[in-house]
């Protein structure tokens, strides 16, 4: 892969993926407002107040991803071993008294300086890295469990549980599953992954069952009638949100579900407010948008000859299209609720920030190819 420098790679920037993900923050940063401004009104006296902070995040989040993008495949992979160390002290530092900060029963945000972030959203991108570098120097040995296999799972597995601990049970779910993608297309021996599938579901089924508020979502999911102003509130009130909707929405800014019904309405549910307000046009807008950066990250993973490079934007890509998966399909009530935010559309600042620091290497690593395709192509004339 040519190792086109800094800033001239912008030449070369994948249009295709690049205006996919402007359009969802268009979109996001709109509809973070229409789902927000009254809770903000209420809380902070302010009806932008959430508008404001997500301007604010994109704004840091576009120069972390304009920082990585300038960056090289060697810099990229010189900072697996580095950011994995760090993130695995700001996990471990969760755990703090004085500086995890607890909300709605979990530990999950570190406070510094004023400033709140989650250290599990940036742990994701660091854990995905590790594993494209090590894939990249040992996977010849990646078919041998005990000298190849085994000591990567080892590191990973550390690593979920301490994102379990906060606890996190989506986020490990992601990350396990997309890190089995990246392990299957290796090259990992098939029984192996099949062994440790079956080990992850035996392992999901006792943290559900030996943790009350998961038995009450899985039952919620279920039978949300059950308990429909208790645990099956949230997906009887994002049903109400799309059936609302219907084909053409109710009109920007004109949902009712926002209003105190529907819980977490700017974060994890904006999918069911979209749904509400610009009805199932809305929805597939999303959805082909969110397509279009799976599609193109899938093609430059084939594209790319560097085994690193294509392991990591592998990964990067399957992270981003699980996670808006499951919190579309969460919305839907495909799947028990999870709080995981939608990819560059949910208000959140950690997510926002490590989000488009991921974009900022596919479009790095996607400059790079095309501009030594076209050099090269130049050479034969």
């Amino acid at each position: 892969m040519n190792q086109v420098i800094g800033f001239r790679k912008f030449a070369y920037t994948d249009p295709v993926l690049l205006m996919a993900v402007i359009g969802l923050l268009a979109l996001g940063t709109v509809m973070v407002y229409s789902a927000s401004s009254l809770t903000a009104a209420e809380t902070y006296g302010e009806g932008t107040y959430f508008l404001r902070r997500q301007f604010f995040w994109i704004l840091v989040g576009a120069l972390f991803m304009v920082s990585l993008f300038a960056m090289n495949v060697r810099v990229i992979k010189a900072m697996a071993l580095p950011s994995l160390v760090v993130m695995g002290c700001l996990l471990l530092l969760t755990e703090v008294a004085s500086i995890g900060v607890e909300a709605k029963n979990v530990t999950r945000w570190i406070r510094f300086y004023g400033l709140t972030f989650q250290p599990s959203e940036f742990a994701k991108p660091a854990l995905l890295l590790y594993v494209a570098s090590y894939l990249a120097k040992r996977g010849d040995h990646i078919k041998d469990f005990l000298r190849g296999l085994f000591p990567l799972l080892l590191t990973v597995a550390v690593f979920l549980l301490m994102i379990l601990r906060q606890p996190d049970f989506g986020t490990a779910v992601v990350l396990g599953v997309t890190i089995a993608i990246m392990l299957f297309v290796a090259g990992a021996r098939l029984y192996h992954l099949t062994g440790l599938s079956l080990l992850s579901i035996v392992t999901a089924y006792f943290l559900v069952h030996s943790v009350g508020y998961r038995q009450r979502r899985l039952l919620a999911f279920l039978n949300p009638w059950q308990d429909p102003t208790g645990s099956g509130f949230q997906i009887i009130q994002s049903f109400i949100a799309f059936q609302s909707g219907g084909f053409k929405g109710q009109g920007l800014g004109d949902g009712t579900q926002k209003l105190l019904y529907l819980p977490e309405a700017h974060t994890d549910f904006i999918f069911s407010v979209i749904a509400e307000e610009l009805g199932i046009l809305g929805t597939m807008a999303v959805i082909v948008l969110f397509t279009c950066i799976v599609v193109q990250g899938f093609r430059l993973s084939l594209r790319i000859r560097d085994t690193f490079a294509s392991q990591f934007t592998l990964g990067i890509t399957a992270l981003l299209g699980l996670q808006s998966l499951l919190n579309m399909a969460v919305a839907m009530a495909l799947v028990p609720t999870k709080g995981l935010t939608l990819p560059l559309v949910s208000y959140g600042g950690s997510s926002m920030i490590s989000t488009l620091g991921c974009i900022g290497v596919l479009l790095s690593f996607s400059s790079s190819v095309t501009a030594s395709r076209k050099m090269a192509m130049r050479k034969m004339v």
